[in-house]
């Protein structure tokens, strides 16, 4: 019995180290085959970096847009309102009627202005009609005194009563000018009395009511123009004044883009901003007046360095970035690099690269410095210019 118990226990022995060799022999080949194929080349794609003198920066600005004209809209003269013949949002044309004051008073002026011009044409009237006769009277005595039939003092009293009649009818002229003129202020102050749209457009304040006294400027409408609207946006000095008026630029609202002619740059600097003030004519009237609009504006700038994808950037020690350079030799290796300038998917940069280097487009995540790789040329990027 102790001899059976004793090969019981070595059958069951000899099986447990078959398990164990069996398994160090599959693990002694699983590391084989894991060490040979990282060894392996791999194939990775590569594109050529040519060195670029200056690149175009796309950056945009803010801004607002604002009407083209506006305008508050007062009396010349002082007044109760009596009418008010328009609301909030109300769309007027040049030369409508917006509101009026009380012209009782003035209209009873301009009666008698009227009256007065009338008394002084008729006074203009009578004088020029005895100044006529005054002249035939003097030219008929003249005659008779050449003739030597008239004295010389009935001659000289009708050549001096000529010359009276002459003067009161240079005075009538003169009353008949001044009443014209009164009358003439008096219209004005009428005219002034109603405030008219200078040019089409919306209501957008109303300050007044019916029976307020109002004083002369004071606003009582704001109107603002609908047809012609532009977009202001503050941009840098050293950037704005190289922009030319006239050329067109792309003004973005709400994720639509609209055609927008440059018409001036301001030349002051605006001291909130520091920046100029430009101002872009807009095409159409969509854009709501007082909203934010943004400007693209393309610009070169003086530096030099590469185009690359954002698919070949690594991250390396102390924030700086990367990218993995083929060697002639076909071994990996890190170039550190800064970056200058970011867009959507690709980046400006500069540092350790130079022209015709074959830098990896892609996969980088699955390569290593000093790794020997099989590179392979892509159409799929190109980053000359």
């Amino acid at each position: 019995m102790h001899a059976r118990m004793i090969r019981r226990n070595f059958s069951t022995n000899w099986r447990r180290v078959c398990v164990i060799a069996t398994f160090a022999l599959v693990f002694e080949v699983g590391l084989l085959l894991l060490s040979s194929s990282a060894y392996a080349e791999v194939n990775v794609s590569v594109f050529n970096v040519v060195a670029q003198q200056s690149y175009q920066s796309n950056r945009v600005y803010a801004g607002r847009t604002a009407a083209a004209r506006a305008a508050e809209l007062g009396f010349k003269r002082g007044g109760e309102v009596a009418q008010i013949q328009v609301d909030l949002g109300d769309v007027v044309a040049q030369g409508d009627t917006l509101a009026k004051l009380d012209t009782a008073s003035i209209s009873a002026q301009l009666t008698q202005a009227a009256a007065e011009v009338s008394l002084a044409r008729a006074n203009l009237e009578a004088l020029q009609a005895e100044t006529e006769l005054a002249t035939n009277t003097e030219q008929r005595f003249r005659t008779l005194r050449e003739q030597g039939h008239a004295s010389i003092q009935v001659y000289d009293e009708t050549r001096l009563a000529l010359r009276a009649k002459q003067a009161q009818l240079n005075v009538a002229r003169a009353n008949l000018e001044r009443a014209l003129a009164a009358q003439k202020t008096i219209e004005v102050d009428l005219h002034e009395a109603v405030i008219r749209a200078p040019f089409p457009g919306t209501i957008q304040a109303r300050y007044v009511d019916e029976g307020t006294q109002i004083r002369s400027g004071e606003p009582a409408l704001r109107l603002v123009e609908d047809a012609h609207r532009e977009a202001h946006v503050g941009i840098p000095a050293d950037i704005a004044t190289r922009l030319l008026p006239g050329q067109t630029y792309q003004v973005n609202w709400r994720d639509q883009s609209y055609a927008a002619t440059l018409s001036a740059v301001l030349p002051e600097v605006d001291p909130a901003t520091r920046t100029l003030t430009a101002i872009f004519d807009l095409a159409g009237n969509d854009i709501p007046l007082g909203s934010t609009v943004e400007v693209a504006i393309n610009e070169a700038v003086n530096d030099p360095g590469f185009w690359l994808p954002l698919s070949a950037l690594t991250e390396a020690d102390r924030g700086l970035w990367g990218v993995y350079v083929v060697n002639a030799d076909q071994i990996v290796e890190r170039r550190l690099i800064e970056i200058v300038h970011s867009e959507a998917d690709r980046v400006f940069v500069r540092g350790t690269l130079r022209t015709d280097d074959q830098v990896v487009a892609t996969g980088v995540q699955r390569i290593v410095p000093g790794q020997v790789v099989n590179p392979v040329p892509t159409t799929q990027v190109s980053y000359a210019g």
